[in-house]
């Protein structure tokens, strides 16, 4: 059986978490007390100073780990019909395989999280887009995400997860609206035995598509048991196929993402420390 491991995406926020005094650069510290991974979506925006990264190692436990995203440099996609594959960088490639050195001599890094937009259409220039990753980041695990159905849809689903394969990239399962183009099916495939990542992005089919939307807004959603519970079959056998099965909730209005992630916890039967919202003068479980 694979390891399991439930996150969030982001620690940053999380109104309702944290404790009204602690300080902003104590988050994670605290948020790793509760939670063994986390996805850094921030560099999508912009890159941290090393030194910014090396606080990340210092203020987590060893076996800690960060999925990190790319810049969007590297994943974005002009919307319009026809368009060329993402410009790839070589400076900026660079320069994100050194910000996350820290995490990987600490072996505190997970996965590189390459979320593809869904103007990233399924094309012949965009598969080798997808072969080329690999030249720039050959020695570290990669996650691929599409947010267009054409990868995903019956006629081209198994030609795609069998590229993810051939490359050794892990193949990001996603629990989202089904809505159109712009959303994938929930289907199951673990193409790199090494991670199988799974991320629910909720089921905000209103706001999915909504001009003006901000995150917070289209990915807004509380989780039911019933609407987890969808997800038992194919999380036990993730963890049958694969050495590691984690899952991030992508959910962040308020304290969304950690609720989701304990109540997953509770539909799988998983122990964790009371919810900081609770028990909040019981010490968590993995304190000092």
């Amino acid at each position: 059986m694979g390891e399991l491991r439930i996150g969030t995406s982001a620690w940053h926020d999380h109104q309702g978490f944290y404790p009204p005094t602690l300080s902003s650069t104590e988050r994670l510290r605290f948020y790793a007390q509760y939670f063994p991974v986390v996805e850094v979506n921030s560099t999508y925006y912009h890159l941290p100073s090393v030194h910014t990264v090396e606080g990340w190692v210092e203020r987590t436990p060893p076996g800690f780990l960060f999925h990190v995203k790319p810049p969007r440099l590297l994943t974005h996609t002009p919307e319009h019909p026809g368009a060329p594959s993402p410009a790839f960088d070589p400076n900026v490639a660079r320069a994100f395989r050194e910000i996350v050195k820290p995490l990987q001599e600490a072996r505190k890094l997970g996965a590189l999280t390459f979320q593809f937009p869904p103007s990233f259409r399924n094309t012949p220039q965009h598969c080798e887009y997808l072969k080329r990753l690999r030249e720039f980041f050959p020695d570290h695990l990669i996650a691929i995400e599409f947010r267009r159905r054409d990868w995903l849809d019956e006629r081209h689903a198994e030609r795609t997860l069998a590229l993810l394969q051939a490359l050794g990239y892990s193949f990001t399962m996603v629990d989202e609206p089904q809505v159109g183009i712009g959303s994938v099916p929930p289907v199951y495939a673990v193409t790199n035995p090494q991670l199988a990542l799974i991320r629910f992005h909720g089921r905000n089919a209103e706001k999915w598509y909504h001009v003006g939307t901000s995150s917070t807004e289209r990915f807004d959603w509380n989780y039911q048991p019933a609407e987890l519970e969808e997800w038992r079959p194919r999380i036990n056998r993730a963890l049958a196929d694969a050495h590691a099965v984690h899952v991030l909730f992508n959910t962040n209005a308020g304290n969304q993402g950690p609720r989701n992630a304990f109540l997953l916890m509770d539909v799988l039967g998983v122990p964790h420390p009371p919810p900081p919202w609770e028990h909040l003068s019981q010490p968590p479980l993995f304190s000092e």
